[in-house]
């Protein structure tokens, strides 16, 4: 016997045996669950008791949407995250203008959020950055992720200002002079770094591992992730090299499962022509579905609406994608044995892709293919109801709430509105819902997480926004445990703590089914195993 847990609140989430006191973990799979008497009777000279002292343990956390490179990088960046004035924001920037002067390397900003901002919400311009410096590049970036700006040498560098807007290709906006006024959306925000953003592969497995054990501290096991392109377009090799050497020398302490996404056919074409399928595995790196960006954010004004912003009638947002490019990049999936999940805010988007969906799942059909919508925000009911006829997942993250609450109705309305975000009847219909955090936008923090879902508040004891349309604790545990290994095709190996199963766990200093929904905030990951190896220990 390797190791026997006891005298604790066990939640298997398995109907079978929900709750037990004891549990038996041998070669990294649980052997044995019940009593303290039953197990501790199995116990070896060698055997590592673990003593839980009434602490919960629930099966290992799954955060089935974040961007886990792209968060690891934030760290060598300006964190605007917590800034509440523009004032702050510029005082950062020109510290780090300040730093960088003089040499080839730019100011780069992250995380941004200007609804939080008490002295302006206006998104800083071209001017706004060059006031700040222009003798250096300044490049920000929202919290979103899908607008930056940039200032008049950045935009040169990038080989952006020549843009005009009656020829460009370019997903930038102009001002009334003609010329570019530092806004740049998608999928040209994300070519824009690699003008000055490159790594080593021994850069990218120090990032990988150590924000993989930042995981861990968590009590999250497992992480649904998009790395291949994030950092700079033609690097993925080295990044999937980065993960098989991290795998190879035993530093990679959670799963990882791969989303695969390219901008275009031909970039997925030359990962496939690789020969790897869905669910091989590397160690505990696993190849996922691919993955497609199908419009921007809410934030943004880049989410695609099938009616106009409400607060922005110009606007309907951004399709990223032609009908038609689409599909053939589903297809490509299709016949190299993928299936596939998107990134879809707005109703249009969400529309596109599940058409997508239905067209190419028709003409291939399979009996078990688990595709999925990560956000699936902005829908009515009929948009809900094909979620259950096509068998798709839904990837929510429900800390969302936390500041999309404040402006969803302004954006699309309230009757619109109060569809939207709708994880009560999800749960109702019967369709599989994981739990995310979208990763650097807010924190892997499992248990706020859970608390959002639960409670609809924006914040510990605030308002609650639609709170109907919430799930129950039971509910919103299972979304980042049990549906999030449904989603990978994992439910056989982890997601309950079931005998035969990896014993992939966490332990909380507390149990959050008899205390107040308030005290998730508070409450503190002890002990995190996956494969009965213990990666972090408080």
């Amino acid at each position: 016997m390797d190791t026997i847990f006891y005298n604790g609140v066990i939640r298997t989430l398995d109907q079978a045996y929900p709750q037990v006191s004891a549990m038996a973990i041998k070669d990294g799979v649980i052997l044995r669950l019940g009593s303290d008497e039953e197990i501790l009777a199995l116990k070896k000279p060698e055997t590592r008791l673990v003593d839980l002292k009434g602490r919960l343990m629930l099966p290992g956390f799954a955060d089935t949407h974040l961007h886990l490179l792209f968060y690891g990088t934030f760290r060598r960046r300006i964190d605007l995250v917590n800034t509440t004035t523009y004032e702050e924001v510029v005082r950062l920037c020109r510290e780090g203008a300040q730093k960088v002067r003089g040499t080839n390397r730019w100011v780069i900003g992250c995380n941004f959020n200007q609804i939080n901002w008490t002295d302006t919400n206006k998104i800083p311009d071209r001017n706004d950055l060059d006031a700040i410096a222009d003798d250096v590049p300044v490049f920000l970036q929202r919290a979103c992720g899908h607008i930056v700006c940039m200032n008049t040498k950045a935009l040169q560098l990038a080989g952006l200002w020549d843009e005009r807007p009656e020829t460009t290709t370019q997903t930038l906006d102009f001002g009334p002079d003609g010329l570019p006024n530092g806004y740049v959306r998608e999928n040209t925000a994300m070519c824009v770094q690699s003008c000055w953003e490159r790594y080593s592969v021994e850069e990218i497995k120090d990032i990988l591992e150590s924000t993989c054990r930042e995981a861990a501290s968590k009590g999250i096991v497992q992480v649904h992730t998009d790395d291949f392109n994030l950092i700079a377009d033609n690097d993925f090799q080295d990044v999937l090299q980065a993960y098989r050497e991290l795998s190879e020398e035993g530093r990679l302490p959670i799963r990882i499962n791969e989303q695969i996404r390219f901008r275009r056919p031909d970039q997925l074409q030359s990962f496939l022509d690789l020969g790897y399928r869905a669910t091989d595995t590397i160690g505990r790196f696993k190849f996922g579905p691919v993955k497609f960006l199908c419009d921007g954010s809410l934030g943004a004004h880049s989410a695609a609406m099938r009616q106009p912003y409400r607060n922005d009638p110009e606007k309907k947002g951004l399709l990223l994608f032609t009908d038609e490019e689409l599909y053939t990049m589903t297809k490509l999936a299709y016949t190299n044995g993928y299936h596939v999940v998107a990134h879809c805010i707005g109703d249009a988007a969400l529309e596109q892709m599940i058409n997508t969906i239905q067209r190419v799942s028709e003409e291939f059909p399979h009996a078990d293919r688990r595709n999925g919508i990560i956000h699936c925000q902005i829908m009515d009911e009929a948009l809900q109801d094909r979620f259950k006829e096509l068998n798709l997942v839904a990837y929510v993250q429900p800390i969302f709430i936390k500041a999309d609450s404040a402006v969803v109705d302004d954006c699309v309305g309230p009757e619109l509105g109060k569809q939207s975000y709708n994880w009560r009847r999800y749960e109702d219909l019967g369709v599989h819902m994981c739990g995310g955090s979208d990763c650097p936008v807010e924190p892997f923090d499992v248990l706020p997480n859970i608390y959002y879902a639960v409670t609809r508040k924006d914040k510990r004891g605030g308002t609650a926004w639609y709170p109907e349309n919430g799930v129950t604790l039971d509910e919103a545990v299972e979304m980042f445990t049990k549906e999030a290994a449904y989603a990978s095709y994992d439910e056989a190996k982890y997601g309950t703590l079931t005998v035969g199963k990896y014993a992939d766990l966490v332990v909380l200093d507390r149990n959050i089914y008899d205390r107040s929904l308030d005290e998730l905030f508070d409450t503190q990951v002890d002990l995190t195993m996956v494969e009965g190896e213990i990666v972090y220990q408080r």
